[in-house]
């Protein structure tokens, strides 16, 4: 297996598929599932899935696509795979072509006793981008169960992620009144009132208590300005200013929550907001089958976490299914220079992926 996830993974590396441009990336996918005698199908944005097994219930395996764009700092060629021991260099190698890499072999190996669709999914690295996100439609398609095969790997070690928090972002337009820079006593300054909001917003994070959710593992609502921009020229008092706000919802809060958080610090100012969000956090069923068969393919002392990140499992809990965050990959090695996919933590948390899918009944 070990040399398929390296050579595999070295070739999607090779691949350039930021978000909204992940054709090629799917054509590969498509070639390597027929190859393998497998029939798979792809739609107009190249979201691509293929189904294997049979039974009433279904459970749903999918790994993005595409990359975020190189960070500064990379010390080899992001887009060619370097070995070194144990480890493989390359954008996305953990997040998320070693997932990718994972259901490719998966496809053909498993022996479900249920149905198994596994999919490849476009434009996960964010909101409002050239196309959905995949897993919109994929979801759509339904079922019982579904693992986000995201890198939750750690020095190594499969991890099993039973949980991830919301994302929401919201765009608040502030509007102020222009004058002459050598009279801003004429003018409204939207910039200040702007610079006044993203104080509220330090001191509304600095607010929030972080709750256990497993031992050594925290939920916190976090919430922090992230883009800024107004102004035209210099001797101009700004009459406008806008702020992007990204707000991580822990469980039990939706953007609903972050909408009554902006109406109460806005109350008086002259201002207006939109919320953007895919959905709530997600919260792996305590008492479910997901999560007793993970942790019988994991093996005793597999250690549990929930993450204050984001994963594609909000979108598939938001359609009712229970689910998982778990994959090849290192949790610290998202979107980051030189990227890296640990092979030998590869290799075992595919053997868990396996032994979850196969032990899985209707």
């Amino acid at each position: 297996m070990r040399g398929f996830l390296e050579r595999t993974t070295a070739e999607l590396v090779a691949i350039p598929s930021p978000s909204g441009k992940e054709t090629a990336l799917a054509d590969y996918v498509c070639a390597r599932l027929r190859e393998e005698g497998l029939r798979p199908h792809r739609d107009v944005e190249d979201n691509a899935w293929v189904e294997v097994g049979a039974g009433k219930k279904r459970l749903i395996l999918n790994a993005h696509l595409d990359t975020v764009i190189p960070v500064a700092g990379w010390e080899t060629d992001p887009f060619k795979a370097t070995v070194k021991g144990d480890r493989l260099y390359g954008l996305g190698a953990s997040d998320c072509k070693a997932g990718v890499a994972a259901l490719l072999w998966l496809a053909t190996r498993i022996e479900p006793k249920v149905r198994v669709l596994i999919s490849f999914t476009v434009c996960e690295e964010g909101l409002d981008l050239l196309k959905p996100n995949g897993s919109e439609a994929i979801a759509a398609m339904g079922g019982d169960w579904a693992v986000a095969c995201e890198p939750t790997c750690e020095e190594g070690k499969p991890v099993i992620g039973i949980g991830t928090q919301g994302h929401a972002r919201a765009f608040v337009k502030f509007r102020g009144k222009a004058a002459h820079s050598s009279r801003p006593e004429d003018g409204r300054n939207a910039i200040e009132a702007a610079a006044r909001f993203c104080v509220e917003l330090a001191q509304l994070n600095a607010s929030y208590v972080a709750t256990e959710i497993v031992p050594g593992s925290k939920a916190r609502s976090t919430v922090a300005p992230t883009i800024i921009s107004g102004g035209t020229l210099s001797n101009i008092i700004p009459d406008a200013a806008e702020v992007t706000v990204s707000r991580r919802l822990a469980p039990g809060e939706t953007a609903e929550t972050f909408r009554e958080e902006l109406d109460r610090l806005l109350a008086g100012a002259d201002a207006n907001f939109t919320i953007a969000s895919d959905g709530a956090g997600a919260l792996t069923r305590r008492d479910g089958i997901l999560l007793e068969m993970a942790r019988r393919a994991a093996g005793k002392g597999a250690r549990e976490a929930f993450f204050r990140g984001r994963t594609d499992a909000i979108i598939y809990a938001r359609h009712g299914m229970d689910t998982l965050t778990m994959g090849p990959g290192e949790m610290g090695q998202c979107h980051v220079a030189n990227e890296y996919v640990d092979l030998k933590g590869a290799v075992a948390a595919v053997r868990v992926l396996e032994g979850l899918v196969n032990s899985l009944t209707d």
